[in-house]
């Protein structure tokens, strides 16, 4: 009799599973993006196969991908709030080097792969427009000790500020774009768009803090 295991697992770490080269060392953005297409062949893709696929060269990667629908200026607040704790998860694992943890009932989750082929078409296309622009340089900011920490916090903080459900325009493209240009950077060790990533951030805190606080203040300002 086989039991059906229910707890709660990590996704092994890509040292356990054998780890794809760095970005320097194996192919373009675009290149990886037309290997998720391809696990998109039957009607559905299982979430825990593109995480194990993805997650091979390393969670910015995963991040890229999560964060594709939200490159936009209008809101989703419906998907913003899971996406946004799921992009949370991911920054926390890079951020203290560990495994990424996802709930096992959200890896057994199918998704249709007409969604991921849209999802990962789109950012094809974007990426293949702009991929002329990023290479590898700077690579001593990427081999420092602390720079897939910084990045990790980085997506993690955006992460959260993608889930507060805010129906105002832009509220979820700034944490994207900040999400999508510090990955991808991480990814093609490119510290021009790191350091952009890291901008983005500071603005999205000013944004973010200025949209919490305002409304206290007019509060004492009323009382």
């Amino acid at each position: 009799m086989t039991g059906v295991q229910t707890q709660d697992v990590p996704i092994p770490a890509p040292e356990q599973r054998g780890a794809l080269p760095s970005a320097g060392q194996c192919c373009r953005l675009s290149e990886e993006l037309d290997e998720v297409l391809r696990l998109a062949s039957g009607e559905t893709v299982p979430v825990r196969v593109l995480v194990e696929h993805l997650s091979g060269r390393g969670n910015a990667l995963l991040a890229f991908i999560v964060i594709l629908p939200f490159l936009q200026p209008i809101p989703l607040p419906g998907l913003s709030t899971p996406f946004g704790i799921a992009i949370v998860l991911l920054g926390v694992a890079m951020a203290l080097g560990r495994p990424l943890w996802l709930p096992k009932r959200w890896l057994d989750h199918e998704l249709r792969s007409a969604l991921v082929i849209r999802i990962g078409g789109g950012g094809q296309r974007l990426i293949r427009k702009v991929e002329r622009f990023i290479k590898p340089r700077g690579l001593w900011f990427h081999r420092h000790r602390w720079a897939h920490s910084i990045a990790g916090i980085v997506i993690a903080v955006s992460g959260a500020e993608l889930a507060l459900p805010l129906p105002i325009v832009f509220t979820n493209t700034l944490p994207a774009l900040t999400i999508a240009t510090t990955a991808v950077g991480l990814i093609e060790e490119d510290a021009v768009l790191a350091i952009i990533g890291q901008a983005l951030f500071l603005v999205g805190l000013a944004v973010f803090g200025g949209i919490l606080v305002l409304p206290f203040l007019g509060l004492h300002l009323i009382f």
